[in-house]
């Protein structure tokens, strides 16, 4: 039905569909975090929902969604911004959560209260529109695959910047879901698996983390093959940009290629 709801602006080209496609399948998930939650997470050796963390209170858009017991993963590069490390894996992390696993091509949370990004008519509230837009893990890549074919000059172009949705011709396009308002978070895709995502190879591929900031918990992720990247940040204000590029680098040169 999602995939239906897509059109192309210049017809359907071969190459750069099965290019898309491709990228599509071997695109990793990644989830990023302030500095002074490494620690924790480090310690208890998963990424942890707020539920298992017992954070209190929960978060507004989790409580309702109710996605309080969900860890979530975005395809591609780091999206949240004011975050200065963060944790890169490979589609492989999805295999045994076909079942429970959820995606939807966007940030749910910022669907929950509308604050920020506001779903097309007849929509009068986000949380419909999330739930009409959730996929298994078994299907929400061949329709990422369709995102980057028609919606994207070409895939790297997409990994930059996935709010930027132009034809290959340059004809700029409006967001394929009706979406208005807000940053890359409303284009980029989220895989929601409940519980605990555990730090361990082979799923996890690389730990960002700005250089001079390395906490000693890391060399137990490098002591099991886990590639530890620090990247360099003139300033607080530039470490997101930093720690984005440094990431869109990494997957072009060592997953996509």
């Amino acid at each position: 039905r999602l995939q239906n709801s897509l059109s192309a602006h210049c017809g359907s080209d071969a190459a750069r569909t099965t290019a898309a496609q491709r990228a599509a399948q071997k695109m990793p998930l990644s989830h990023a975090a302030a500095l002074d939650k490494l620690d924790a997470i480090l310690s208890s050796g998963a990424l942890l929902s707020q539920v298992q963390t017992r954070r209190t209170p929960l978060g507004e858009a989790e409580m309702l969604l109710e996605t309080a017991d969900d860890v979530f993963l975005y395809l591609g590069a780091f999206a949240y911004p004011d975050t200065e490390c963060g944790f890169l894996f490979i589609p492989s992390v999805e295999t045994d959560h076909a079942d429970d696993a959820v995606a939807t091509p966007f940030d749910s949370g910022a669907l929950a209260c509308m604050k920020f990004v506001t779903p097309p008519a007849p929509y009068t509230d986000g949380i419909s529109f999330v739930r009409d837009h959730e996929l298994p893990v078994a299907d929400y890549r061949t329709l990422l695959g369709a995102l980057m074919a028609d919606y994207s000059r070409s895939v790297d172009h997409h990994l930059f910047d996935p709010a930027d949705f132009t034809c290959a011709c340059g004809e700029a396009r409006c967001h394929p879901f009706g979406l208005s308002g807000g940053d890359r978070r409303g284009a980029t895709f989220e895989v929601r698996i409940p519980q605990r995502v555990p730090l361990r190879p082979p799923h996890l591929r690389a730990v960002f983390v700005r250089k001079g900031y390395e906490l000693p918990g890391l060399s137990v992720l490098f002591a099991l093959g886990i590639t530890i990247e620090r990247y360099e940040a003139d300033n607080d204000a530039d470490s997101f940009h930093a720690l984005r590029q440094a990431c869109v680098s990494f997957i072009q040169e060592n997953l996509l290629s």
